[in-house]
């Protein structure tokens, strides 16, 4: 049958023991020490991505910032062109007005100076034909006194 024997027993536990502690020193300290610096190399890791998520973010506030501020200046750009463009328009037509004007200022003199011209040439025209109606008026009469 079985036989249990007292020192059996206590060298059993002995062994027991020994095995444990052999076991926990050899392989449970490495092994948990291996754990430990894969532990603290996920941490360093998950600080790294937060800090590089953090500047991330700061660098699109950045870009925002940036894209927002040359919509502005852009916005102004163009707002200060149109003005530009208005200004001169309004310039260049303010210019052919005033060219116009001087055209039809020198254009009404000259009509105005054609028309003195073709009065005093006709008056002219006029004297000369009454003078000439007055000859022959005077030679018909002096022809008449002449006959009579």
């Amino acid at each position: 049958m079985l036989n249990i024997n007292f020192w059996n027993i206590v060298f059993t536990i002995i062994n027991v023991l020994v095995l444990y502690g052999l076991m926990k020193k050899f392989l449970v300290k490495p092994v948990m020490g291996i754990i430990e610096k894969r532990k603290q190399l996920i941490q360093g890791q998950l600080e790294d991505a937060g800090m590089e998520q953090k500047k991330a973010l700061e660098l699109k506030q950045q870009y925002e910032m940036k894209m927002n501020r040359a919509d502005q200046e852009a916005g102004e750009i163009i707002l200060q062109a149109r003005q530009q463009v208005i200004g001169e328009r309004n310039q260049v037509l303010e210019d052919a007005r005033e060219q116009c004007a001087r055209i039809m200022e020198r254009t009404q003199a000259n009509i105005e100076l054609q028309q003195e011209k073709a009065r005093r040439e006709a008056e002219s025209q006029i004297a000369e034909l009454a003078l000439l109606a007055a000859r022959k008026i005077l030679k018909s009469g002096e022809a008449n006194d002449a006959n009579s």
